[in-house]
């Protein structure tokens, strides 16, 4: 888990924005509408062109010479706030009911203010204030320095963002190009004077690529610099680097020398870190470049190659290996990141082939992995390659006004611009060749910004191109990203989700005045619940009703299903909650017109919900949304849509909270809803629970604020127990398994949820970390969950209980007690929630806790190993190490570690201390470890160690392991329209897709460009085979079905024949075949269909081909059929002839399919004969 972020980005074409329009458009919010029936949707639509301009070079330029445009911003965003906050008390009156469409297009509205005053205040008033903050007093002048300053700020800010995945070590990457020769030789000649050349030839002089080392290509058309910025240190705060950086920045003379420097240009990139390959050091911190061991063009002032990776190098070991046996060129063992190969690699290539773009290409296409790659090159001084392979990262480039901003995260570059490409790392550019995905862009600074100006290839070495639809324009901005005060974005979305609740209630429902038996009012107008659903309710055609989603938002289901069981119990209505993959894949019917199905989605982005949304709508479902996002997919595919919080509620942290509570609040109001239409709860009920819900925020606010005791109990018993468990019954169940969700991502564990009652019969025996989900119970279940907590404890599990606040009965036999605000059966599940949420967030914090001793620990061990001088331990640096030694074993001791530890891990560092304080002798290092008796080997043994536990301790809270918000695979069910001749007869013989290998299935997409028709078709039984499919002397086939052309043929098989010959093959090995007709020389297709993993089938296709294709189309034909383009190609050089694609020309379509490559070859020869 690391982050990319840089910037390209050329000086010219900055112009600023129209601010005499801007001005007219802040002054005219002051005065702007706030009558509630008439929202001024386009209030806000010139501003917010306007402040496009506001975001780049010219518009900083304005601001820092005139304090006058400094004021109309800060004036326009505190106008914005307070149109804000009086439209919003106009609309929201206590007594006033405005119509859903209206509510959501003020909230529309609302979203787009903040977003504005945001803009002005943070983006581009803040990001003036970085830019003085990174800006030498003495060049706050000089325009070109102001410039650079400001492109610096940017890196540094987006890159701060992305800190929130990994923050052990931040480097930046400054590449200087001077305009030819003439002018580096003035910029060194002017070192002299300044008093900078004895520090320039200190820092170009070092082999590793440190803080403050500056790389130097003096060869090349357009001399260049590197200059590198690095901090590697294993504690510290989120922010602590990019602090430290930017001091670095601020008083390197040389870096700003080098950047005023006349005629010169400069592009940046920056990548912060979280350690999987390599110890935590400054030469492991990114970037790194190419220079390796037994290498004389090392360090020879020519051409370098720098590069950041975010994932894994699988096969780097591998790739090591090979490097030095084909060159000898060996990386220093100081650097052990597995980044180290994709610069030497590029190089190792671009020395063979004599081209940056292709050796890139083909590095990248030879990494395995899943990764995300930037690199940039004083060979190529304008340009930034980035690449992108596999599921597990990502990358996007944003179109800036005169550049590209470029991260691996949309928050990285939305301060800069909202119009952005996201790369594709998944996509096989030939089905069924995953070698073939992946893509790498090029960003040109000349290009200024331009999409036509972007490069892109496919990893395979295919160009490319990019389209006006491929740009997407971003929902969020630096507003949806802030942090604020709060230590982890988790713990601030924690404390966001009381003012997600009233967001989601505010304006959806009226209750009568205090005393008055006013009827109650639910107010979700048509755009929520359609006109036609509700006759269908009222006239009871409804007789299902399905809560449909995954992950959490399926658990928020069955939190609303519980609750509308009660509710409209008596109304003679299904209701069950189901996952969206079980409903699409076992349990559709053909006819669901009688069926509302709540389709929850926090996204509305998610594959395996919007697939099962169009299946039930295709089969007459009605589907309502709750969803939080506005204009997502999910949006445009169902009836009605209910949105939560205020349509645009985002979440940083990896382990979503606060979506849980609204999506729940909305899946409670129309469950009200539907009580009223169907009037199974009287008016006074449902104002009471409209009531609790009101209450709700407050109630789940004072939980925070006592949450002291929830991080007592954590810190207390979390690392106790390695086995945890969490339960409830009846409404808290819901409560239980979202927990159990949370626990699992923050903590790393496989946790059980179980119902109270039935806790006793599964797993006492593990004795586990139990939390009680009791807060809500009615008093009959609270007594017999107290009989189950005391069973808990009597066979020594811990139990956490839950409860509301007057029932003590619990404290007797629970290790704690947590107490909630009163509050109804169906609020109480939240309350349940947010404890269980905080509970999760402490107890990954103290399980984390014992990593932060050991992290210091092994930052002292490497620092002895990264040492130059390889002096022993200092007598400071051994007092540390023993104080942590002694602590480390008092937590072992004490089981303080046995949550989360190994007991070899446990072992092995136990061991190891005592070598540090002389009880073992150093001798004893070979029998214990099987390592040489020294010192740096006592060293390097104890990082290893170090690093497994700091391992298996680390709990990052924002970022986890295997975050699946980064997969974006869903189901695709049933339905796919698959097209081409051969698909389109699959089809009319009754052969769904899935009976025929996926091998085959990419063979015959490959062939689809190739084929004219399918001119028959003989369709056989296969009878006889073995028991797991094996062929004997039994095996027969019978001819079932003929039509096209093979109607009129006879067949052998016509009455039953043995399975002899082709057909037997093609049984035999499942695979598809396709040739020609040994008695009439036919082309055809032989596919094996196995709907159940055997051969029951066997289909004969007559092929019909189109008469040619171009050149490039045919090559593609060939290296799409298995080996065939190479074995042809080797074949014709097997005979001393030099290859040329064009030869392709030669040969029919139908040709290349069919024949054997030897006869391809033999016809080659012949045609290149006859032409000489």
């Amino acid at each position: 888990m690391c982050g990319i972020a840089g910037i390209v980005y050329e000086s010219r074409g900055t112009d600023g924005p129209d601010w005499v329009g801007l001005r007219a458009s802040l002054e005219g919010i002051s005065d702007a509408s706030t009558t509630p029936e008439a929202p001024p949707d386009d209030l806000l639509d010139n501003l917010e062109a306007a402040i496009v301009g506001l975001r780049g070079l010219g518009a900083m330029e304005s601001l820092w010479q005139n304090g006058v445009l400094v004021d109309l911003l800060e004036q326009g965003a505190r106008d914005l706030a307070d149109w804000e906050s009086r439209s919003r008390a106009a609309v929201l009156a206590p007594t006033r009911t405005t119509p859903t469409d209206l509510l959501e297009r003020w909230n529309s509205l609302w979203v787009r203010c903040r977003d504005l005053a945001w803009t002005l205040e943070r983006d581009v008033l803040g990001c003036l204030d970085r830019v003085r903050a990174l800006l030498p007093e003495n060049l706050t002048r000089d325009e070109r320095a102001r410039y650079e300053a400001w492109k610096m700020a940017a890196v540094l800010e987006n890159i701060g963002r992305l800190e929130v995945r990994g923050r052990d070590s931040l480097g930046i990457s400054a590449l200087v190009a001077f305009q030819d020769a003439a002018s580096y030789r003035r910029f060194r000649e002017s070192l002299g004077p300044a008093g900078l050349a004895p520090e320039w030839s200190e820092r170009s002089s070092g082999r590793d690529l440190l803080n403050r080392a500056i790389r130097v290509d003096e060869v090349s058309d357009r001399p260049s610099l590197l200059f590198s910025y690095k901090v590697a240190e294993e504690v510290g705060a989120l922010g602590d680097n990019v602090h430290t950086l930017r001091q670095e920045l601020r008083a390197d003379e040389l870096m700003w020398a080098a950047f005023t420097a006349p005629g010169t240009t400069t592009n940046t990139w920056s990548h912060t870190r979280w350690a999987s390959n390599g110890i935590i050091s400054q030469a492991n911190c990114h970037p790194v470049d190419e220079e390796t061991l037994n290498d004389p063009a090392s360090r020879s002032n020519g051409p370098w190659i720098a590069a950041a990776l975010n994932g894994d190098v699988d096969n780097y070991q591998e790739l090591v290996a090979h490097l030095e046996r084909e060159t000898g060129r060996r990386i220093s063992p100081r650097i052990t990141t597995d980044a180290k190969i994709i610069p030497v690699m590029v190089d190792h290539y671009r020395r063979q082939m004599g081209d940056l773009g292709a050796a890139f290409r083909r590095a990248v296409a030879e990494f395995e992995g899943s990764t995300a790659i930037v690199m940039h090159s004083s060979l190529e001084p304008d340009r930034v390659y980035l690449a992108l392979r596999g599921s597990g990262q990502s990358m996007f480039v944003g179109l800036c006004q005169g550049g590209y901003t470029f991260a691996s995260e949309l928050y990285g570059i939305v301060e800069q611009t909202s119009r952005f490409l996201r790369m594709d790392g998944t996509t096989e550019r030939v089905p069924g060749q995953p070698e073939t995905a992946g893509q790498v862009l090029v960003l040109e600074r000349k290009a200024s910004g331009l999409l036509e100006g972007i490069e892109a290839w496919s990893v395979d070495g295919h160009r490319l191109e990019l389209q006006e639809s491929d740009v997407r324009v971003a929902e969020i901005t630096t507003r949806d990203i802030n942090r604020g005060q709060h230590e982890h974005f988790l713990l601030k979305e924690i404390f966001d989700a009381p003012e997600s609740v009233a967001k989601t209630l505010q304006g959806k429902f009226i209750l009568p005045a205090q005393g008055q038996d006013d009827e109650v009012t639910v107010n979700l107008g048509p755009e929520v619940f359609p006109t036609p659903l509700v006759e269908k309710v009222k006239a009871r055609k409804i007789r299902r009703v399905l809560l449909i989603g995954q992950g959490t938002a399926a658990v928020a289901g069955d939190a609303v299903c519980s609750m509308m069981e009660r509710s409209l119990s008596g109304a003679g209505i299904e209701i069950r909650a189901v996952k969206a993959t079980e409903l699409s894949g076992y349990a559709m019917e053909q006819d669901m017109s009688e069926t509302l199905v709540l389709a929850v989605s926090q996204s509305g982005t998610t594959t395996d919900t919007n697939r099962t949304v169009d299946l039930v709508r295709s089969r007459g479902a009605t589907v309502i949304g709750i969803v939080n996002r506005r204009n997502s997919d999910l949006v445009y595919k169902v009836d009605g849509v209910l949105y939560t919080s205020d349509g645009r509620d985002i979440e940083m942290s990896v382990a979503s909270t606060k979506a849980f509570y609204s999506q729940v609040v909305a899946g409670y109001l129309i469950g009200l809803h539907l009580a009223l239409l169907l009037g199974t709860l009287s008016h006074r009920d449902i104002r009471r629970e409209l009531q609790e819900l009101e209450r709700l925020p407050q109630k789940m606010t004072s939980i925070l604020e006592t949450r002291g005791r929830i991080r007592e109990l954590a810190e207390r018993f979390a690392t106790t127990r390695r086995d945890w468990a969490v339960v409830g019954s009846g409404c808290t169940r819901a409560a239980a398994d979202e927990i159990r969700i949370k626990l699992s991502e923050l903590c790393y564990k496989s946790i059980a949820t179980d119902y109270i009652e039935d806790k006793k019969h599964i797993d006492l025996s593990s004795e586990p970390l139990t939390l009680v989900c009791a807060a809500g119970l009615s008093l009959m279940a609270l007594r017999d969950a107290v009989k189950e907590v005391a069973i808990f404890k009597s066979h020594k599990s811990l139990p956490i209980v839950i409860c509301t606040e007057g029932f003590d009965a619990f404290e007797p036999y629970a290790a704690g007690v947590v107490y909630v605000p009163r509050a109804s059966e169906n609020a109480s599940v939240l309350l349940n929630t947010v404890v269980g949420h905080l509970w999760g967030y402490y107890c990954a914090l103290a399980i984390d806790h014992g990593a932060v001793r050991l992290r210091s620990a092994r930052a002292l061990a490497v620092r002895h190993l990264a040492s130059e001088s390889g002096l022993a331990l200092t007598p400071s640096t051994l007092k540390q190490l023993l104080t942590i030694g002694r602590a480390f074993q008092d937590d072992l001791k004490n089981g303080r570690m046995n949550s989360s530890l190994s007991v070899d891990s446990g072992v092995a560092l136990s061991l190891l201390f005592q070598y540090f304080t002389g009880a073992q002798p150093l001798r004893q290092l070979t029998q214990d470890f099987q390592k040489e008796a020294t010192r740096d080997s006592l060293a390097d043994t104890m990082v290893t160690c170090l690093s497994r536990a700091i391992q298996e301790l680390s709990r990052p809270i924002d970022a986890i392991k295997h975050q699946a918000k980064t997969i974006t695979v869903g189901i695709s069910r049933s339905d796919e329209a698959i097209e081409g001749a051969l698909f389109q007869a699959l089809q009319d013989l009754e052969v769904p897709p899935e009976a025929v290998p996926y091998r085959d299935l990419a063979l015959m997409r490959a062939l689809t460009p190739a084929l004219k028709a399918v001119a028959g078709a003989t369709v056989y039984e296969v009878e006889g085979l073995g028991a797991l499919g094996d062929v004997g002397p039994e095996a027969r086939i019978r001819v079932l079905r003929k039509t096209g052309i093979a109607a009129d043929l006879r067949s052998r098989a016509d009455q039953g024949h043995p399975l002899v010959g082709t057909k037997q093959r093609v049984v035999s090995t499942r695979t598809t075949y396709v040739g020609r007709g040994r008695n009439d020389n036919r082309p055809l297709m032989m596919i094996p269909v196995l709907p159940s993993g055997q051969v029951e089938n066997l289909i004969l296709l007559h092929l019909r081909f189109v008469e040619d294709l171009p050149a490039e189309d045919k090559l593609q034909l060939l290296r799409d059929l298995s080996n065939r383009y190479e074995d042809l190609k080797s074949l014709v050089e097997e005979a001393n002839l030099i290859w040329r694609d064009d030869f392709v020309q030669a040969l029919k379509v139908e040709d290349l399919v069919t024949l054997p490559v030897d006869d391809l070859a033999e016809r080659l020869l012949n045609f290149s004969a006859m032409r000489a």
